[in-house]
């Protein structure tokens, strides 16, 4: 069932760029557990530091695992410190929809709507229901979109998400502030699009602009939105650094049980 490159050959392919980027690791990140290693990976990721996040997320072994396959996928897909590789990508998100990533299968059937010739529908299919049955809102509809066109259509974040794995940056990002800018506005559109800002893609990076998009969607009550805020006052990173109010946008992402967040507040 599965299109998946041996692990030994992928990383094989990726020696040489980890063992100059992991001579970099700190004693900190690397005594830290599995889910602080994850959130300080973020941190830099955020920070635009995609060569050390790269090394750090290669490295997080144990319970940190499928989520750092996931972000490897991310880089990969985006080209993010390394060149953009959609083969690899779709390598490292089956690896970490076989780890227990939801956000990995749901990416493994995206690439199937997207890239057909890289993932079969039946092994998308077999992901998606597998993280449906976990509870994966998103991963449902998107399993009903693989064989439903409609659906499709009538998600406009899928529809986003689509256009963004095509590398229709500019429609992606047009359609984001159209969402964002509605009566109510789309808040997930708005997070979506501080990302956008916050990475650079699709647009020039601008941190402040970013984190005043993460700031009204948080306020709104995005989980996604409010931890990506606290991650920006933990490092400095488009907001004054401020351990206060990085806990207090953690706690209520927490709260609302997004998965990061959850995680994080646990090692805290």
């Amino acid at each position: 069932m599965r299109n998946i490159i041996p692990a030994c050959l992928l990383m094989l392919s990726v020696a040489g760029f980890q063992a100059s980027a992991e001579e970099r690791l700190s004693d900190e990140f690397v005594s830290a557990q599995p889910r602080v290693q994850l959130y300080m990976a973020y941190a830099e990721y955020k920070m635009a530091n995609y060569t050390l996040a790269h090394a750090m997320w290669q490295h997080i072994e144990g319970a940190g695992k499928s989520e750092a396959l996931f972000n490897l996928g991310i880089l990969y897909e985006q080209g993010k410190g390394v060149e953009s590789n959609l083969t690899i990508a779709r390598d490292y998100y089956l690896q970490a929809a076989e780890a227990g990533s939801r956000a990995g299968a749901y990416q493994v059937g995206l690439m199937a709507l997207e890239h057909p010739e890289l993932v079969a529908v039946e092994t998308a299919r077999h992901w998606l229901m597998v993280a449906a049955l976990d509870g994966d809102e998103d991963a449902g509809r998107l399993l009903q979109s693989l064989t439903d066109d409609d659906a499709a259509d009538s998600d406009p974040m899928l529809s986003v998400k689509r256009l963004l794995m095509r590398g229709e940056n500019e429609q992606a990002l047009t359609q984001l502030i159209h969402l964002s800018e509605q009566t109510p506005p789309n808040y997930a559109a708005m997070t979506e699009l501080a990302w956008l800002y916050e990475t650079g893609l699709a647009v020039e990076r601008d941190l402040e602009k970013a984190a005043a998009l993460f700031s009204r969607a948080a306020e709104a009550g995005n989980a996604k939105a409010q931890y990506a805020l606290s991650v920006m006052y933990a490092t400095a990173a488009g907001k004054a650094e401020d351990a206060r109010l990085s806990q207090h946008w953690l706690s209520l992402s927490a709260a609302q049980g997004y998965k990061p967040a959850v995680a994080q507040l646990e090692n805290n």
